[in-house]
């Protein structure tokens, strides 16, 4: 008989933990809808900060390495003058 009523008490408990935890889950799914349409709606916003600086980036990245090329064949203001390699090679050759 012990065992039957240890058995009765907890299956009583286990009924009543599963009815408190059903109902903190449905108490905090009203709220957490709330919170997921914030939470949303802020992820929107810093997903579109995050592409505007990509986008930002992207072309200031597109823009040095344009004016990299510029400047390695000498085209920026005549600053630097593209180098005649084969001019070189044919001198150490000759040493």
């Amino acid at each position: 008989m012990k065992n039957y009523t240890k058995g009765f008490i907890g299956g009583i408990l286990a009924s009543v933990c599963m009815l408190i935890f059903v109902a903190a889950t449905n108490q905090s799914n009203q709220y957490s809808q709330i919170s997921q349409n914030e939470l949303i709606s802020k992820l929107e916003g810093i997903e579109t900060t995050i592409q505007f600086n990509y986008n930002v980036l992207n072309k200031h990245l597109v823009r040095i390495m344009a004016y990299g090329v510029k400047v390695k064949d000498g085209y920026i203001d005549g600053v630097r003058q593209p180098v005649n390699c084969q001019h070189i090679t044919n001198e150490s050759k000759n040493k």
